[in-house]
């Protein structure tokens, strides 16, 4: 999967995202919630390009997830719901895999558990050294990607305003639904967010 700064023009769509996994668990293709959401507007927005393109993004995230694991998302509470579409945003976006893998989840391990402006710093200047791709993109570019890593964060509900600092909330998946993941090879996405091995 190669490096793309593509979430920028995505959000975390959550409520969207749940829908979107009850159409696709009842046999419903892309392109046939792409209809849905062009004729029905079953998103709820103003206009026709955005939502096909929420459908189709919305579509291949949770088709990189185990069908067990969608109804996981379906049927969870809203927390562990939220750490699903996390990790179907992990498991398209190498990008924001990486940043989670080497810089959130070196937090958790280490205790630490307060997410500043120089992790994120240091996070994309090592990846512009590693990376002809990173090293291309503007400043802009690279401060809107900080920007939607944070927002992604606080929308799952793992990262909170505390004062003018921001707090590393480790997430709670109750035992039933750490089985599911663990039996759907999602072991390194679940230790990833909570540092477990």
């Amino acid at each position: 999967m190669k490096y793309s700064a593509g979430i920028v023009s995505k959000s975390f769509w959550f409520l969207e995202s749940r829908k979107t996994a009850r159409y696709i668990l009842e046999g419903l293709k892309r392109q046939d919630i792409i209809e849905l959401a062009v004729k029905e507007n079953i998103y709820q927005v103003e206009s026709e390009y955005r939502a096909r393109r929420m459908a189709s993004s919305i579509y291949q995230r949770l088709k990189s997830l185990p069908e067990d694991v969608l109804k996981l998302l379906v049927e969870a509470d809203s927390e562990t719901s939220r750490i699903i579409v996390l990790i179907s945003i992990m498991k398209t976006d190498r990008l924001f895999f990486e940043f989670m893998h080497e810089v959130f989840r070196t937090k958790i391990i280490m205790g630490d558990h307060i997410l500043e402006d120089r992790d994120l710093n240091i996070f994309f200047e090592e990846k512009r050294m590693q990376s002809a791709t990173v090293d291309k993109w503007v400043d802009s570019t690279i401060k809107r990607l900080k920007s939607e890593y944070i927002r992604m964060l606080r929308e799952a509900g793992l990262l909170r305003d505390k004062g003018d600092r921001r707090e590393i909330l480790k997430p709670f998946i109750d035992l039933a639904a750490e089985k599911r993941l663990m039996k759907e090879d999602m072991a390194p996405y679940f230790s990833t967010l909570t540092g477990r091995l």
